[in-house]
């Protein structure tokens, strides 16, 4: 009964591990063209008025931890000039 016990802890344990990782967005502001790209992908990006990139809710913030969401990993892999960074 104790390995069993163990086992399953251990499998519990990985699955919260694996499932619920936040991931670090980080803008680079020198990069980004303003396409507009990233914000028609995802809405947590928003544009200064000059229109690079930033995020909607904090305009200084330049990183931010975010749960894993398709819309904005789509926003970081078709930045044309990298200035979105997803760790």
């Amino acid at each position: 009964m104790p390995r069993f016990f163990c086992h399953t802890l251990l499998l519990v344990f990985f699955y919260f591990s694996y499932y619920n990782i936040n991931m670090k967005i980080t803008l680079i502001p020198e990069r980004c063209i303003a396409c507009g790209l990233c914000q028609t992908y995802s809405e947590l990006f928003d544009y200064h008025d000059n229109g690079i990139v930033r995020f909607y809710d904090d305009p200084d913030q330049l990183e931010k931890e975010i749960s894993p969401s398709q819309d904005v990993v789509e926003a970081v892999r078709n930045c044309p000039t990298r200035a979105l960074i997803k760790d």
